[in-house]
């Protein structure tokens, strides 16, 4: 049997529960996935254990990226990516990129809400056209919609959500996926983790 935790409570999921799961659709209870499902290591790159895992689908990847566009979230989850002492950090720096944003539309006196975040999120957008090799303009044609190869979604960061996150979580059953990047407040997040890159010199 199989052993998790839900609430606080020990739950039980026998061996043969988990055996008869068809599709990827997790138990009935303690919510796990068999190994040979998607949610399981067939999710990995090589198919098995030892692959690197959360290409499609596994967890938010939260990467070193923002906009100094002021906002209280920057400060609030971010202070030690985008702050040195008191003063927001506006350049990129060896550790951190920062992206250009349209200060006319993406700024502290507007509301977070859906349409102000998409008109923000396009003019930002189109601010870093010229960026390449971050993987968000080589992959994408606007900066909200499904515009990722693939049809993966593309949500460029804007107003209160100043950070980049990419890939989508297990949840997100269509348009995530290696090309999909989205918008993130910074707050921390059971589904959302990191992968450490590194380059030769």
């Amino acid at each position: 049997m199989s052993n998790g935790e839900i609430e606080g409570k020990e739950t039980i999921v026998k061996i043969d529960e988990i055996n008869a799961l068809q599709g990827n659709m997790p138990t009935t209870t303690g919510n796990l996935y068999a190994w040979n499902q998607k949610g399981g290591v067939i999710a990995s790159s090589t198919h098995n254990i030892t692959g690197v895992y959360d290409f499609v689908g596994g967890t938010w990847e939260t990467t070193a990226s923002y906009i100094a566009n002021n906002q209280d979230n920057l400060l609030s989850y971010g202070e030690s990516v985008a702050y040195e002492g008191e003063k927001l950090k506006t350049t990129s720096t060896k550790y951190t990129m920062v992206y250009p944003h349209d200060s006319n539309i993406d700024n502290p006196t507007k509301q977070n809400n859906t349409q102000n975040m998409e008109e923000a999120g396009n003019a930002n957008y189109l601010q870093n056209i010229k960026i390449y090799g971050d993987a968000i303009r080589e992959i994408s044609t606007e900066g909200n919609g499904f515009s990722s190869w693939l049809g993966n979604s593309s949500m460029f960061v804007a107003l209160g959500a100043p950070f980049i996150m990419k890939g989508g979580d297990l949840w997100y059953s269509s348009h995530v996926g290696t090309f999909y990047f989205a918008r993130d407040d910074g707050n921390n997040d059971f589904a959302a983790g990191f992968r450490p890159v590194v380059v030769p010199m």
